[in-house]
């Protein structure tokens, strides 16, 4: 005949087990999925640096990532992208002259697969300046945003 005690022993036994497993199973990005992140948005910066712009996407807003532009340029549309996340809140501030206009867009990242381009607002198309900054619930992955003429 088995004790009394074993039973209690053997369910705390199983609780730490399915506790080992699950810690062991994390579904989080791996140091591989960092890296290709990574590679994917330098190979879209570096096609086009003075007029691409990349960053960590985060839980919470911090900072941005800015472009300058002097003489003043125009720009007509903006391509968003991301990668890691299944979605991104950008925030974009644009900048023309004495004039600064922030806008939010919201987008679903697809694997960092090609966007529409968004049209810059008409009268910010002169741009002195350009930042972004992108989070997600998910508080992983990378975005890239490339400004077009």
């Amino acid at each position: 005949m088995r004790p009394a005690r074993s039973r209690p022993i053997r369910a705390a036994g199983a609780a730490c087990l399915v506790a080992l497993v699950l810690a062991g199973c994390s579904t989080g990005p791996s140091d591989a999925d960092r890296a290709a992140w990574s590679a994917w948005s330098t190979s879209i910066v570096g096609a086009a640096s003075d007029t691409a712009a990349s960053g960590p996407i985060t839980a919470a807003a911090a900072g941005g990532v800015s472009l300058q532009f002097s003489p003043a340029t125009v720009f007509r549309a903006v391509e968003l992208r991301c990668i890691g996340a299944a979605r991104a809140e950008f925030a974009l501030t644009y900048v023309a002259g004495s004039s600064t206009v922030g806008t939010q867009q919201d987008i679903v990242c697809q694997g960092g697969a090609l966007r529409t381009p968004i049209a810059i607002p008409t009268a910010m198309q002169n741009l002195t300046s350009f930042t972004v900054t992108a989070t997600s619930s998910d508080g992983e992955g990378v975005w890239t945003a490339q400004l077009q003429r």
